[in-house]
């Protein structure tokens, strides 16, 4: 049983506290001469507002980072850590995968809290919002959302500021769409869709009289690249694989100007030595996989970690490591070790795309 708890800061370049930012790099001992640098930049900074061509009286500012500033952001991010060390100061998680506790993950302000239970993730919530809050800053309540991972029918009624947030089967993430049964079939769903409204958008391209071959690399750069964002991540199903392969197919006939209409089946278009999108999936898998198995870091441990408990009874989901193990033909491992040489597993990296018919 699994919580989660995206959450969100209002206005969170402009909500930096300056003597508190000072105090956080001294804190992470940060050089001091460093510190009076950046304290200098920001100790007489001013504001004004802009009406009608006529500017307003300077105010002087304490709180907010310089927008466009390449220092700003690793500014923020240390804000933000201390404010996280402050939520997470004597928690204990119920969750841990491989061993190791997990109870967030963030990047920059969107911050995903993970519970065990509906106490514990409200626990986080609540540390977040104090700790958030003795710093100047503000968690939004509007963009949280809360999505209970569960094969029983649960409910979640989480609450901050007094206000409760809602609960959701599914919300985006770093443009990913994430459920509560953890499948990727709404995913591939919402990415043809959003390919599909690309690829209308340039109709009067594929109308035109330029070569097929600038038409395709349009195709690849503009259209197949929103359709396989995040695609690393994807469980593929036979269905799932049937969609792919129809939107590719659609594709290549509105290319070649072949109207269903014409009643010409599917495989005289294949033409030239072009990757099958589904080739192209497999493969990405295969190179991401060997990627993070190279690398200690916590997708490392996420995608090779276990968790307490056991599989319900009855035939099993097909698995994300179920798509590999089948590509590969070796159990996990075997494939896990065999990662670890570069050379070798950019060639097999590569096999599904090889052994794929070619467009």
């Amino acid at each position: 049983m699994l919580f989660n708890g995206q959450e969100d800061f209002k206005k969170a370049f402009d909500r930096v506290w300056h003597e508190g930012l000072c105090s956080v790099l001294r804190g992470f001992n940060v050089e001091e001469g460093l510190v009076q640098i950046i304290q200098a930049l920001y100790e007489h900074s001013s504001s004004a507002v802009t009406l009608n061509r006529q500017i307003g009286n300077f105010v002087h500012t304490t709180i907010g980072v310089r927008h466009g500033c390449l220092l700003s952001p690793v500014l923020f991010n240390l804000f933000l850590e201390r404010i996280m060390q402050y939520t997470l100061h004597d928690h204990v998680t119920s969750i841990s995968i491989g061993g190791r506790p997990i109870c967030n993950l963030r990047f920059a302000d969107d911050i995903d809290l993970i519970g065990g239970s509906i106490g514990e993730l409200q626990e986080l919530t609540n540390n977040l919002v104090t700790s958030a809050s003795s710093f100047g800053m503000e968690v939004s309540t509007e963009k949280p959302k809360v999505m209970v991972n569960s094969t029983h029918n649960i409910s979640a009624s989480i609450f901050m500021n007094g206000e409760p947030l809602e609960e959701v089967s599914s919300f985006k993430y770093f443009g990913t769409t994430l459920t509560k049964d953890g499948t990727s079939t709404s995913e591939v769903r919402i990415r043809k869709g959003i390919a599909s409204s690309a690829m209308a958008s340039l109709e009067r391209i594929w109308k035109s009289n330029i070569s097929f071959k600038s038409k395709y690399t349009l195709i690849r750069s503009l259209v197949l690249s929103t359709l396989l964002y995040g695609c690393e991540t994807w469980t593929l199903l036979a269905d799932t694989e049937r969609r792919l392969e129809a939107f590719e197919m659609r594709c290549m006939r509105r290319l070649l100007r072949i109207s269903y209409l014409e009643r010409k089946t599917n495989e005289p278009n294949l033409v030239g030595p072009q990757e099958p999108v589904l080739a192209t999936v497999k493969r990405r898998k295969l190179q991401w996989i060997g990627h993070v198995t190279r690398h200690n870091t916590l997708s490392k441990i996420m995608l090779q970690g276990t968790v307490e408990g056991g599989r319900k009874r009855g035939r099993q989901r097909k698995s994300w490591s179920d798509n590999v193990k089948e590509w590969t033909s070796l159990d996990m491992g075997n494939l896990l070790q065999q990662t670890t040489d570069r050379q070798a597993w950019r060639r097999v990296s590569v096999s599904p795309s090889t052994d794929s018919p070619r467009r």
